[in-house]
């Protein structure tokens, strides 16, 4: 009887610790792997900043010409050497016109004169402000000689006039145009080897040398670039040697040039002798 009871005993522990491992051991079957879908989550920081997208790469864009500004190129203005008178004016007030003499010689008229007993509200140009026609330099300063009076000259480099005026003018690379201005009132407020700008007051409109009434004395001449007078007269008994070669050389030499100053202003000699013609 006691050997019967042992044996259902020890079949009752058998089972009991059977059933203790499977539910502490489960097998690899019994365990369920989650998916895991591979997304790019946004940041859980609110105050960071999304990387910007690029919307060029830097070699794209090293392929890319910039664009170059239009930069304005710089033009000569002409003025007109009266500065109360406008260009349009000026064939209004000529009181004496170029009248170019044969070559080699003195007389006649080598430039031309602005002049008026009246014109609109004025009865003389005396003491009216004479100015630069172009900026150059000043390569003559003459105080009260025959028969320039008070007179300067200023050189203008080709390369500062306009092309349009280069061309009717017919200056050579090598040359120069000379501006002069004479008879001004009183002793010109530049002196010689000054640069001067466009439009720049340089004297008066006078009774200075050679003349009766007050005008100004305009020549324009071509020669070669870089020439200075220190001074120039009219052949006579006061003149120095240097004065009376200086003024044989400014004019009646033909190296320097002379032509109608009209030409300055866009104007046609021959026009303008039509246009006033009865």
């Amino acid at each position: 009887m006691r050997k019967l009871v042992l044996f259902f005993f020890l079949i009752w522990m058998n089972a009991a610790c059977t059933s203790s491992a499977e539910l502490s051991s489960p097998t690899l079957d019994s365990i369920s792997t989650p998916s895991v879908t591979l997304t790019k989550q946004a940041s859980s920081n609110p105050t960071e900043t999304p990387e910007p997208i690029p919307t060029a790469t830097v070699q794209e864009m090293a392929t890319v010409p910039p664009t170059s500004p239009v930069v304005p190129q710089p033009q000569s203005q002409v003025c007109s050497p009266l500065s109360i008178h406008p260009l349009q004016e000026l064939p209004e007030i000529i009181g004496d016109p170029y009248d170019p003499p044969r070559p080699g010689r003195e007389e006649r008229h080598h430039g031309i004169d602005f002049a008026y007993y009246h014109y609109k509200d004025r009865d003389s140009m005396l003491e009216e402000p004479v100015q630069t026609v172009l900026p150059g330099r000043v390569a003559s300063v003459i105080e009260g000689l025959y028969p320039y009076g008070n007179m300067v000259m200023i050189e203008v480099a080709r390369k500062d006039l306009p092309t349009d005026l280069v061309a009717r003018i017919e200056i050579e690379k090598d040359e120069s145009l000379y501006v002069l201005y004479a008879h001004l009132n009183q002793a010109p407020l530049v002196k010689i080897g000054d640069q001067v700008e466009v439009c720049q007051p340089i004297g008066e409109v006078g009774m200075s040398g050679n003349t009766d009434i007050p005008h100004l004395h305009l020549e324009t001449r071509v020669g070669p670039a870089g020439q200075m007078f220190e001074s120039m007269r009219f052949y006579d008994t006061r003149a120095s040697q240097e004065e009376m070669d200086n003024y044989v050389l400014w004019r009646t030499s033909d190296i320097f040039r002379h032509f109608d100053p009209m030409k300055l202003f866009g104007y046609d000699l021959e026009e303008l002798e039509e246009a006033q013609a009865p």
